[in-house]
């Protein structure tokens, strides 16, 4: 059985459901196909227009009451914030010095078999309000706890990023097919459920289609 996840590395959303699906993945028999998007501040940074403190605070409070149910350490306090943007404008600036870096080794880490198992440890630093969670540093961390040596993902990186940008382009344009421009969204045939609070639904829909156990 096979189902896709489309995950941002600036979604709080995107990071509460990690542990369910790496449990559903370890547990199942089940291939999860993860795909990266950009953020939507990228992808349609218009959406941003008319939001601004507010609408951050709003978020803030939602995804923290949401990570305290799922007992799961959490901050929307990113030091720093992948996406560089005013959040009492919403306006985002055109200096991104870090969410392509970050998109870009979470692509490879894909191609190398461990894109969802790299996303949760670097989200965990992101999310989990580690400062400069950037630093090669943390991110040496994070790669060699999924088996991965940070220097040779950024040469990957660096010799294929064409292709692993077509990827994450191409994953933007599957996900608009499924039906929703938002994240996380898990895909089951022709089924979509967007957002981390419709994980019993996936979970009903999965063993209604004959999920298996390990």
């Amino acid at each position: 059985m096979k189902i896709d996840l489309y995950f941002s590395y600036r979604s709080p959303y995107s990071f509460l459901i990690l542990p369910r699906m790496l449990e559903l993945k370890e547990k199942y028999e089940i291939e999860i196909n993860f795909k990266v998007v950009y953020p939507l501040a990228i992808r349609k940074p218009e959406f941003f227009d008319k939001k601004g403190l507010p609408y951050f605070l709003a978020l803030s409070i939602d995804a923290n009451k949401k990570a305290r149910r799922l007992g799961m350490s959490f901050t929307t306090k990113l030091k720093p914030d992948p996406i560089v943007q005013n959040t009492v404008t919403g306006k985002i600036s055109k200096n991104q010095p870090y969410i392509f870096d970050i998109c870009h080794l979470g692509q490879m880490a894909q191609i190398k078999g461990v894109g969802i198992e790299f996303a949760f440890e670097v989200s965990s630093l992101i999310f989990g309000g580690v400062e400069n969670w950037n630093s090669d540093e943390n991110l040496s961390s994070a790669a060699k706890k999924v088996g991965l040596d940070l220097n040779q993902l950024r040469e990957s990186v660096d010799v294929h990023e064409e292709e692993i940008i077509k990827q994450i382009k191409q994953n933007q344009v599957d996900q608009l097919n499924a039906g929703h421009h938002g994240v996380p969204l898990t895909v089951i045939g022709e089924k979509y459920f967007f957002g981390q609070d419709q994980f019993e639904k996936i979970m009903e829909t999965l063993k209604e289609n004959g999920l298996k156990e390990r």
